[in-house]
């Protein structure tokens, strides 16, 4: 354990470090050398930002579609021929299979799609590097690394899946996708709590708060998953009509228990994630004087900046 604390020491005085290199009037990185190539930074975007961008519109497009099909169009989905008799709660594919519910569902949860699949990508490579050292089971480790991205990937591609393909396109396939979807969501939930259980992402400020509210959430989603299957079979082989109600609130449940386990991901990037775009070149051998002076400028402007403390300071 005193190890892995040094390694996390030792990564924000990097951190520290870090920010005493020169930058240019936009706040980005001046452009420096490393192993043969020159990385100049265009763009810099703030963690918090990235993550609401991928948050933020699933919440709306969730909330809204549910909201405007029970507040506005409540009879069109529930006023038909039920097998067993009215329900008063439509099920999820029904509200999503309205015209107006079906363009902000789309709209919305597409549009998060490509920062979740950056938020992947990011945390499938950070457990690498993160992993704690005193965890003996690497094999273990590497193999939920893998099945984080490759379930969270599936995860994202199967709820595509069942936002484009409704019940009227093909009912069969919105049904596979939806269970699928499901299925890939509690393995990946798994995945990511087991590799955050053995990396650095479990030391505070908030590591062990994110940890037992991905196991809470996850947990509640796990449950929900029998009464939804007990309910739908209490409705359509035994004719209990309140059941499908029980039903329809464990779908809408499960949608937002889904977003908030995702919304654990802003405390295992705040203060420790920058998004960067760079511009990566290969230096030519006439530009090999260039790095040499580059890294005398880089030492002159620490050697500066030294004494100026010191000056301060006395």
């Amino acid at each position: 354990m005193e190890s892995s604390c040094y390694e996390y020491e030792s990564s924000v005085k990097k951190r520290k470090i870090s920010e005493r290199v020169p930058r240019n009037a936009d706040g980005l990185y001046q452009p420096y050398y490393k192993d043969g190539k020159k990385i100049t930074e265009i763009a810099r975007f703030n963690p918090a930002e990235v993550f609401f961008a991928g948050f933020i519109p699933p919440v709306i497009g969730s909330v809204s579609a549910i909201a405007i099909a029970l507040i506005f169009h409540n009879d069109e989905i529930s006023n038909y021929n039920w097998q067993c008799g009215r329900a008063r709660l439509p099920s999820l594919s029904r509200i999503i299979n309205l015209p107006v519910e079906r363009t902000f569902w789309q709209l919305f949860l597409l549009f998060h799609v490509p920062l979740r699949v950056i938020e992947l990508i990011t945390g499938f490579n950070r457990y690498k590097k993160l992993r704690n050292i005193h965890y003996k089971r690497v094999w273990f480790y590497e193999f939920m690394r893998h099945v984080y991205l490759y379930g969270g990937l599936l995860e994202l591609l199967f709820l595509a899946g069942l936002s484009i393909i409704g019940e009227r396109e093909n009912i069969r396939m919105h049904v596979i996708f939806f269970y699928v979807f499901g299925i890939c969501g509690i393995v990946f939930m798994i995945a990511n709590i087991l590799c955050h259980s053995h990396s650095l992402y479990y030391f505070n400020p908030y590591g062990r708060l994110s940890y037992r509210l991905k196991i809470f959430f996850c947990s509640l989603y796990v449950l929900s998953v029998p009464v939804l299957f007990a309910s739908f079979v209490l409705y359509w082989k035994f004719c209990i009509t309140w059941a499908y109600d029980i039903f329809a609130i464990c779908e809408y449940s499960g949608v937002f228990l889904n977003i908030l386990y995702h919304g654990c991901a802003f405390f295992d990037i705040r203060h420790k994630v920058t998004f960067t775009v760079r511009v990566v070149e290969r230096v030519k051998r006439s530009d090999d004087s260039l790095s040499t002076i580059y890294s005398n400028q880089m030492e002159t402007y620490f050697d500066r900046n030294d004494e100026k403390k010191k000056d301060e300071r006395g």
